[in-house]
């Protein structure tokens, strides 16, 4: 068995499978979907019911006036709004508990990946790519392999403190002690829920530059948001508490992704993010 695919062997006890929002990301894509089913699906769950209008309201997705209704989202933001609002909505449950092996508090982790899930929307606009809806939905879910290896990372770390091992890095600890990391267990998790390759792949290639599979577009962007929030600095510290300066980020970092109009935008792309992530961080 694969080293990624024996954590998640039992993962259903560890992270709840969003299977309505999951649903809902495929009814979507089916031209024999109607506004009527696709509502009635969602409202089968009232967390996410309430997480959704919650979400439909705030400017990041350009209301025009109140939304009161599942109805109201789908027929007036459309079909590809209600996939990102969904499993915005279903993820947050999942990843807002302490990651103790990480040194993540309650919050961090869902913080650092909606932020890389705003991101990753602002970088698509710029670079016209027509996939935004799977790389947010990568961004987002792109470090819940971390979820499923807090545990085991607890305790391979509490026996390895006799041995002073230095690790350059997480992927390298993760490796070095599991014979996996998070990247591949996320991978592994979301492809058992039936999620596509191009949301799967570049979860598991988050960390990875300078392969074939990286110089995909959704990796690339889902690689280049991830890192951006990292050097943000966005774990449960809001963003008007920081201060980011774009020339010294470019300045210190030379090799990033290629990804179209990202650097001549940049200052532009980060002033939007802080924007968009700021209207919404407080209703999930």
């Amino acid at each position: 068995m694969d080293t990624a695919k024996k954590y998640i062997k039992d993962v259903d006890t560890l992270v709840p499978r969003p299977d309505i929002a999951l649903e809902v990301m495929s009814m979507a894509h089916s031209a024999q979907c109607s506004i009527q089913e696709m509502a009635s699906k969602i409202e089968m769950d009232p967390n996410l019911t309430a997480n959704m209008l919650r979400l439909a309201n705030s400017a990041y997705f350009g209301h025009m006036r109140e939304i009161t209704s599942i109805k109201d989202i789908i027929v007036r933001l459309g079909f590809d709004s209600v996939k990102l609002i969904a499993i915005t909505g279903a993820s947050s449950g999942l990843m807002k508990t302490p990651q103790q092996a990480y040194n993540l508090e309650p919050g961090s982790l869902w913080h650092h990946s909606h932020a890389s899930a705003v991101l990753s929307s602002v970088i698509v606009k710029y670079a016209k790519v027509e996939d935004g809806s799977s790389i947010y939905t990568a961004s987002l879910l792109h470090d819940i392999g971390k979820v499923i290896l807090n545990r085991p990372l607890q305790i391979a770390i509490s026996n390895a403190k006799k041995t002073n091992q230095k690790y350059a890095n997480l992927i390298e600890l993760e490796e070095s002690l599991l014979d996996t990391n998070h990247a591949k267990v996320g991978m592994a998790l979301l492809q058992s829920w039936g999620l596509p390759e191009n949301i799967t792949n570049p979860v598991g290639l988050h960390h990875t530059q300078n392969t074939k599979e990286a110089e995909h577009i959704n990796a690339k962007i889902v690689y280049l948001s991830n890192f951006l929030v990292e050097s943000i600095g966005i774990r449960s510290v809001m963003p008007e508490n920081l201060a980011f300066n774009v020339q010294e980020f470019i300045d210190q970092n030379q090799v990033l992704p290629d990804v179209p109009s990202f650097h001549e935008n940049m200052e532009k792309i980060i002033d939007e993010f802080f924007y968009q992530f700021n209207e919404t961080v407080s209703l999930c």
